[in-house]
């Protein structure tokens, strides 16, 4: 793992903790969002939900393989809490394979090793003596099937949702976490994802 998500690992750790001194500079800088319908590049929509802010797009990142990266943020009251943020990740490329989204979707997942590396990468991501809250498989947010998992990180971590879905061809990943540790959580971010179209 590169420096950077370890100096993240950290910063969640203590998020946890003090969740009240992170959360002014974190999530109520910029607009506040209204349930409002989002457009991210390549046509990709996404509906946030109420308190929710879209970091600004010019600070969006990108990675060697042209992936990129937006980040959202949970500003209501509960949030002050919990700490939910949820960063979606784009390709620049359409998803190799024939057929339907479906078929695309289990093409990246169709062989063990890379269901065995998502799941590993999702521990890791998550923090040291993370577990697995069920198994990966496909399930369904709104209209719409993605391959997920969720964890259970180690006391002080945010717990994460890890997700990926092809829509038109083009890959969606999501990976959201919070502080929550009750048995019902990522409510909001379910929504949030299951909202995603494409509109050209």
């Amino acid at each position: 793992m590169s420096r950077a998500p370890k100096r993240r690992s950290g910063w969640l750790a203590l998020a946890c903790v003090f969740p009240a001194l992170t959360v002014a500079g974190a999530a109520w800088g910029g607009e506040t969002a209204r349930t409002r319908a989002v457009r991210l590049d390549q046509g990709f929509v996404i509906d946030l939900p109420e308190g929710w802010t879209l970091e600004d797009p010019a600070e969006a990142t990108g990675d060697a393989t042209g992936r990129m990266t937006v980040r959202l943020v949970c500003g209501t009251l509960p949030c002050k809490r919990t700490l939910e943020v949820c960063t979606l990740f784009l390709r620049r490329d359409p998803v190799d394979g024939d057929g339907d989204d479906t078929a695309r979707l289990d093409g990246l997942y169709a062989s063990p090793t890379s269901r065995y590396t998502r799941i590993r990468s999702a521990l890791k991501s998550t923090s040291r003596d993370a577990t697995l809250r069920g198994e990966f498989g496909k399930v369904r947010f709104g209209t719409r099937l993605w391959y997920a998992v969720e964890t259970q990180a180690a006391n002080r971590f945010k717990s994460g949702l890890f997700a990926a879905t092809v829509i038109d061809g083009r890959y969606l990943g999501a990976i959201c976490k919070t502080c929550e540790t009750g048995e019902i959580r990522h409510e909001a971010a379910r929504a949030l994802l299951g909202s995603a179209r494409r509109s050209e």
